[in-house]
């Protein structure tokens, strides 16, 4: 099956690229390798988003992404950052009609539209241990997923009303064989 977000493009019928649709299609482990740019915003943003196990900011090093089924639905993202790996259940829910990204007890409700061929995502909610929070404490997105020179591009962004840019991560992944993922 589908990850969360394969899920609402097919539900929607999302015009993405090919490369777009292909990353989250499948339902075995797989491997994406490229490379990533991150930002990061001022010093109170920077922590918070340390906080949510993101690195700090660097210009262009390695990426890799790993995307795996949770044995209880969805996926399991895992993110490596040069130094620093990010963990995250990406899942669908009926109910909402939303894609659900949780780190650990922060659950992030995402909607998904397209433009031009571009994937576009948007923050609806941000819950904590199951509590919505009010919309000053949830992040603005300004995420988006895109075909660049044949591979999945990516520009990932989030800003906190009144403090400015918590995280920015943006850069290119191409699908690896399954038999180079470490088990």
């Amino acid at each position: 099956m589908p990850d969360a977000f394969g899920q609402l493009i097919a539900r929607d019928g999302l015009t993405v690229p090919d490369v777009v649709r292909d990353l989250h299609a499948g339902d075995t482990p797989r491997r994406f390798t490229g490379w990533v740019v991150i930002e990061g915003g001022n010093a109170f943003t920077r922590l918070v988003a340390r906080l949510a196990g993101f690195p700090r900011p660097a210009g262009r090093a390695p990426f890799s992404l790993d995307i795996a089924p949770h044995p209880d639905g969805g996926h399991v993202w895992t993110r490596h950052f040069t130094q620093r790996v990010t963990r995250s259940r990406l899942r669908y829910d009926a109910q909402r009609g939303r894609a659900v990204e949780s780190f650990g007890p922060l659950r992030i409700e995402m909607s998904l539209t397209s433009r031009d061929g571009v994937l576009l995502i948007d923050v609806a909610r941000l819950r904590l241990a199951g509590l919505p929070l009010p919309a000053i404490l949830t992040p603005r997105s300004t995420s988006c997923e895109y075909q660049s020179d044949g591979r999945f591009g990516f520009d990932i962004g989030a800003s906190l009303p009144g403090l400015g840019l918590l995280i920015r991560y943006r850069g290119e992944l191409s699908a690896e064989s399954t038999d180079a993922m470490p088990t």
